[in-house]
């Protein structure tokens, strides 16, 4: 095996993330937040009309909107939890690639020894590469926190985006 192998073998190259990828996540989220907020206030009116309207007529408790409001919930609640767990294992992978970035990076330098250094133009390319791959375990892992973020939100702005326009369309609006 030659010595490039042995320091590039059991290592997992990641594409490059770049910073606005990680302020484009962040700010995906924010709007959904602000969409999901909307949503939930016209389905909190829609929905508040409907009980105010059982008070004159209470057949209208027979109405399947009463089951979804809570069906629903528990369904993107489900959803968001097992997106969360997911996006929480692509962080736990990208803090574990941060935090041992060190040791593999010695250990490739040990078991390829330095007798492949032969001038300091060598060294300076080493020193590089671990810059450059501690940078993007780096962006790794902002990308994986700013996604996991988002990761629970999404289910649930779904789920309430779609509640307001069945809403809106049911009654005329």
């Amino acid at each position: 095996m030659t010595a490039r192998a042995a320091r590039t073998r059991g290592r997992r190259r990641h594409a490059a993330i770049s910073p606005m990828a990680v302020v484009g996540t962040l700010m995906r989220t924010a709007s959904q937040h602000g969409e999901m907020g909307i949503a939930a206030a016209r389905t909190i009116g829609y929905r508040t009309a409907m009980m105010a309207g059982v008070l004159h007529d209470p057949r209208e408790l027979t109405n399947p909107e009463f089951v979804l409001m809570g069906t629903e919930k528990v369904e993107a609640a489900a959803k968001a939890a097992h997106a969360f767990a997911l996006g929480l294992a692509d962080l736990q992978d990208a803090w574990v690639s941060l935090c041992t970035l060190p040791v593999r990076t010695l250990q490739a330098v040990a078991t390829g020894g330095f007798d492949w250094q032969r001038a300091p133009l060598e060294l300076w390319s080493l020193q590089t590469r671990i810059v450059e791959d501690t940078m993007a375990a780096s962006m790794r892992f902002a990308q994986s926190a700013a996604s996991l973020a988002g990761a629970g939100l999404a289910p649930i702005h779904r789920t309430a985006s779609a509640n307001a326009r069945r809403l809106e369309r049911r009654h005329g609006r």
